[in-house]
């Protein structure tokens, strides 16, 4: 017998969604398209209703249009379960980190979503030439204003400073800082000098 809800080792941290299927349970099913390992898969993925709504909340402009599909449905559609087909469109999630576990262990056709982590402004951006490159319709979801921006490349270089205190190479310093990218490294370098 094969063991069931098994934690991934790997996070879904984008994704296009194909069909949205609720009822009046808790939970919310979203088949996807994403990439795993370098391999295109398709699966679907499972939330609570909650959870859900954390991804449409952390998600900008794309979760707003998601919002409004599902009010919609709730209020005009009669026929449960509700289904949501948007395969023809471009909703494109690439805003947060979904930390997934196994349905079925191993089984690659559902993953139960066991949290929702919005993925930094910062980190969004570093991620975008990939985003782009997998999927064609990629928007950043700016949730702070870039006072804020300024102020978290100000703490990385702060903490690849306190690294490099604690004798770890430059190179194995800016890595954990998440400071290996040259340019990035010199905002955050003029963003600490900020007074």
């Amino acid at each position: 017998m094969q063991n069931t809800f098994v934690k991934a080792d790997f996070k879904v941290d984008a994704f296009k969604a194909n069909r949205i299927i609720f009822d009046d349970s808790d939970l919310v099913s979203i088949e996807i398209k994403c990439k795993l390992n370098e391999k295109w898969i398709k699966t679907n993925l499972l939330f609570t209703f909650r959870k859900f709504n954390d991804l449409l909340r952390f998600s900008g402009s794309i979760g707003e249009k998601m919002q409004l599909l599902v009010s919609d449905k709730l209020l005009f559609t009669k026929e449960k379960p509700y289904i949501i087909d948007v395969e023809k469109e471009s909703y494109v999630f690439s805003n947060c980190s979904l930390e997934v576990s196994y349905v079925i262990e191993e089984d690659l056709s559902c993953f139960s979503v066991e949290e929702v982590i919005p993925i930094p402004y910062l980190q969004q951006i570093k991620s975008l030439r990939k985003n782009i490159a997998d999927f064609a319709d990629v928007h950043l979801h700016n949730q702070t204003s870039i006072n804020s921006a300024i102020a978290e490349m100000a703490s990385m270089y702060r903490y690849y400073k306190g690294l490099t205190e604690l004798n770890l190479s430059e190179e194995a310093a800016r890595e954990k800082a998440g400071l290996l990218n040259e340019h990035l490294f010199k905002l955050a370098f003029h963003a600490s000098c900020q007074k």
